[in-house]
């Protein structure tokens, strides 16, 4: 569905992602240079990840303004996928999420005054009202988050229009809802519960009624390059539409690996004030972006137990 760069410009868009070697980043890199796009990627380690024909990478620390202005003349972007967030301990309640609205806006702005044309940043489902089991619409939905993540990027998200406006930009606010896929973090739920069977380990899960819109990681990227790359603004939801319990994600993973017997669904307790349903409206997603997901349950399942096995049997190699 990504649509490929225009033949008919002199050059492809020019995409600095922030966050590209995140769960989220590593599959928006893959997308855009399928895309036909010019990637800069930022990282922060000491090493930068493989290079590739479609992408340079640039060691720099979003916090430091002077490096991300460094970056920005050095580059010209003209495009912005912006994904970086602090995801250090205890990320969706610490106090650090509000330190990235100003690092945020310091992006922004350096982008802008580079010359860039088009932003398209990273909100999440949190930022919503989840007290009603009703699907979450851009439109009519209240921002209203339960945690100092979602507060953060509510925060940012009221000033995103009105400063993009100012600063000449169009600008898009993609929302993504519950991922999975190749590279999650081993802690989160499909992640989890894949390594526990095919480490011969017991699933403990809680018990599974609650529902969640889920997205394959690589689907969701497909979506937000297609909205970087089109002209549509504001915000957007990027989700399946369709939530399933819980307990339907774990059981057809054990069902895969062939280890439904494993799974010990009502082992944990649930959170306090756990929702029981948070589900996409994905009017816009799918009417005016014209979108449509990739992959089913059985597939995504599939891909992302084979990603798990391969890199598994990488650590018994080495």
């Amino acid at each position: 569905m990504t649509p490929k760069a225009s033949t008919q410009s002199p050059q492809p868009p020019r995409v600095l992602v922030t966050g590209s070697t995140g769960f989220i980043g590593r599959a928006c890199v893959q997308a855009l240079c399928q895309a036909g796009c010019e990637v800069i990627g930022t990282y922060r380690g000491a090493a930068p990840p493989p290079a590739g024909p479609a992408i340079t990478w640039e060691r720099a620390d979003l916090s430091a303004p002077d490096q991300i202005d460094r970056v920005m003349q050095r580059h010209r972007p003209t495009h912005l996928l912006a994904l970086a967030w602090f995801m250090g301990p205890g990320n969706q309640q610490s106090i650090e999420n509000f330190r990235w609205l100003q690092h945020s806006i310091d992006l922004i702005m350096a982008f802008a005054a580079a010359g860039g044309q088009r932003v398209t940043f990273c909100g999440t489902c949190m930022e919503y009202d989840w007290s009603h089991p009703v699907k979450l619409s851009e439109t009519t939905t209240p921002i209203r988050p339960g945690s100092e993540y979602g507060a953060a990027k509510a925060a940012l998200f009221t000033a995103f229009g009105p400063l993009c406006a100012a600063l000449g930009l169009s600008g898009a606010w993609a929302r993504p809802f519950f991922l999975y896929g190749p590279g999650e973090n081993p802690r989160r739920l499909a992640a989890d519960v894949i390594i526990s069977l095919l480490e011969g380990r017991e699933a403990l899960c809680t018990h599974g009624r609650q529902e969640r819109d889920f997205l394959h990681v690589s689907d969701a990227a497909d979506a937000m390059v297609t909205l970087l790359l089109s002209d549509l603004q504001g915000p957007m939801n990027i989700g399946s539409g369709r939530a399933i319990a819980l307990a339907d994600l774990v059981q057809e993973i054990g069902r895969q690996i062939g280890a439904a017997d494993r799974i010990r669904l009502g082992a944990r307790e649930t959170r306090p004030g756990d929702p029981p349903l948070v589900e996409a409206d994905i009017t816009r997603l799918s009417q005016e972006l014209g979108w449509q997901p990739r992959y089913d349950l059985k597939e995504g399942v599939a891909d992302t137990i084979a990603w798990w096995r391969h890199e598994l049997g990488k650590d018994r190699t080495q």
